[in-house]
């Protein structure tokens, strides 16, 4: 290939290869992976899904708000609910083993609680946006003490399979919103950056890596006396591989990127075929159901106004820390939750497994999944409103 492109070898090299083709990455490359639906489960054996595992709570009481997820190596299950600052830790068969954390100031306490993260040695990292640090425990629930956390503004930590990188660093996201930051201006919060914040924790030291930029979707919204983002909107869709990089995705667009925490975008995969489904009643109906409580008639009408043409096509990207890349994808012939893309590491596409026709398609929203080789863990409710989790395993 490079001895046709003489030329494009002092810049970037782009390579375009076949779905089922060997991917060069190397340092200086960026791989562009056209994918088609023709290719799914030519490279591995077909998977399916089927849930195993249902969680409602610790004994005599429920969920009020799950706000992050995580599994152990002994496949233990962390839900934070966000309402309490509390960790609940199940073991692999859902039984109950044990609370973390709570309200307050003290040791092993939150105030604001972001999503739980596996570390090395099945320690758990809990960091704090409201308090300057990160509470760390031992497998067996021992309070270890806390780690400063410095400089950051306002930052979260995705529900994900890697807070922690391979060298055993701390990693967590801050967005920076700079026209804020320079005008103080809230009313025009369109572009933001989203930054990796590496922590050592050992040492505390503390980096800010290159961050990903994105410029939300936004409205006028006279009610508000603003503009605000629009419901529906593209989003910037992203997810640690576990390997020291970042897959990430605007969710008007079937394009995945992959990026390494340094900054250089080694990876680009496409997936032809897909294209973005019409805002209709139902999500009409969505927006008009979230004012039920607080009715407000001049601001829905405003969301409703503003409401685009089409919906994301991808609604979140996940990582399983063993090569695949999963994404979540709605379109015009995939209804939201009901199917999921599978991407090896190099971008090839694998095939899209259909989930489990009694698992509820709202688990499969917003920051409520974690992935592991083995089975996802989704966050969602019944009809009834009460929240569970749920964990479907992966059938090879």
């Amino acid at each position: 290939m490079n001895d046709h492109c003489p030329s494009v070898r002092r810049v970037l090299i782009t390579a375009v290869v076949l779905a089922t083709g060997a991917v060069p990455v190397n340092a200086r490359a960026q791989v562009v992976v056209e994918n088609t639906l023709a290719s799914a489960w030519t490279t591995t054996p077909e998977w399916t899904l089927e849930e195993d595992l249902r969680i409602w709570g610790p004994p005599d009481g429920y969920l009020s708000l799950v706000g992050g997820l995580a599994a152990d190596s002994r496949d233990n299950i962390y839900v934070l609910d966000y309402v309490t600052q509390e960790i609940y830790v199940f073991d692999s068969e859902g039984d109950f083993v044990r609370t973390l954390g709570g309200q307050g100031d003290g040791p092993g306490e939150f105030r604001n609680a972001l999503g739980p993260a596996i570390g090395p040695g099945d320690t758990l990292w809990v960091g704090d946006q409201r308090a300057p640090r990160y509470s760390v425990f031992a497998p067996d629930g021992t309070f270890l003490g806390v780690r400063q956390r410095r400089g950051i503004a306002s930052g979260g930590a995705a529900t994900e399979r890697c807070t922690i990188t391979p060298d055993g660093d701390y990693l967590e996201w801050w967005t920076r919103f700079p026209k804020e930051e320079r005008s103080g201006d809230m009313s025009d919060i369109d572009l933001f950056h989203l930054y990796p914040i590496r922590v050592s924790p050992h040492s505390g030291q503390q980096d800010t890596l290159p961050y990903l930029e994105f410029t939300q979707l936004m409205a006028d919204m006279p009610s508000l006396g603003m503009r605000s983002p629009v419901r529906f909107g593209p989003r910037l869709e992203y997810a640690l591989d576990c390997r020291g990089g970042i897959w990430f995705a605007r969710g008007d667009e079937y394009r995945l990127y992959r990026r390494s925490l340094g900054g250089e975008t080694t990876i680009v995969a496409t997936l032809e075929g897909p294209r973005a489904a019409d805002i209709d009643e139902s999500d009409r109906n969505e927006v008009r159901a979230s004012f039920e409580r607080r009715p407000n008639p001049a601001l829905m009408g405003d969301y409703l106004r503003t409401l685009p043409a089409k919906k994301p096509i991808i609604s979140h990207v996940s990582a399983d820390g063993a090569g695949h890349v999963f994404v979540f994808p709605e379109t015009s012939r995939i209804e939201e939750g009901t199917a999921i893309d599978v991407f090896r590491e190099d971008g090839v596409f694998v095939g899209r497994l259909a989930v489990p026709e009694e698992v509820d398609p709202r688990l499969l929203a917003k920051m409520a999944v974690y992935a592991t080789p083995d089975y996802f863990l989704f966050a969602g409710e019944d009809d009834a409103g009460t929240p569970y989790v749920s964990r479907v395993r992966i059938r090879r």
